[in-house]
């Protein structure tokens, strides 16, 4: 006598016998279909909102970073000493072209990290039938990035500040009466003679 064992899932729809748990049914081809079809909008929604808290989070990174190398190059600015030397010349063109440089290149360097728009409509107030890129065809836009920006340029301004006070200690920077003596008009000393002391009916000035 012979036993077989039958390991097929019956197709009678009536079946009282429950599924296994964490046992999923084989999915047909029409049903692939549809799921590719409409797209989950919750999944959408939630996947759409945890990219621009993401992007802003590296936004507020990319603005902060000039700040945070501000102690370093301040360091290295002291120890280079106050004199007129290669390595504090090349340090302070570095300083003085860099943040000049990054804010007329800001839209270029945030141009990555625009968040995707959300929708207006949250996808539990959406109809059914309303299709979901009607919702999110809005592009890109730099408006919630317009603190990170402003922060960005506040900490290229410290940097390019921090260039122009080693400037000032080298003695670079025209600060001095000094350095504006070729442009300082002078008034002609007053010539003195006995002859005309005698005709203006003044004393002779005693030297």
């Amino acid at each position: 006598m012979t036993i077989r064992l039958d390991y097929t899932v019956p197709q009678n729809k009536n079946n009282s016998i429950p599924n296994p748990p964490g046992y999923l049914p084989p999915a047909s081809a029409k049903q692939l279909s549809s799921r590719n079809t409409q797209p989950d909008s919750d999944a959408i929604f939630k996947q759409n909102r945890k990219s621009t808290e993401l992007k802003l989070r590296r936004a507020w990174d990319l603005a902060l970073a000039p700040a945070k190398s501000l102690p370093m190059q301040a360091i290295m600015l002291y120890f280079s000493g106050s004199g007129v030397q290669i390595f504090s010349l090349g340090m302070i063109f570095m300083l003085l072209t860099g943040p000049i440089t990054a804010v007329f290149n800001i839209f270029r360097a945030f141009e990555s990290l625009r968040p995707t728009p959300t929708p207006t409509s949250t996808p539990s107030s959406r109809k059914s039938n309303e299709p979901l890129s009607t919702s999110t065809s809005k592009e890109p836009s730099y408006g919630p990035l317009i603190l990170p920006m402003i922060a960005y340029v506040a900490c290229q301004g410290l940097v390019l500040a921090l260039g122009l006070w080693k400037c000032s200690t080298m003695g670079i920077l025209p600060t001095g009466s000094g350095d504006w003596l070729h442009f300082e008009t002078r008034l002609d000393p007053p010539e003195w003679s006995s002859i005309r002391s005698i005709a203006l009916g003044q004393s002779i000035p005693h030297l």
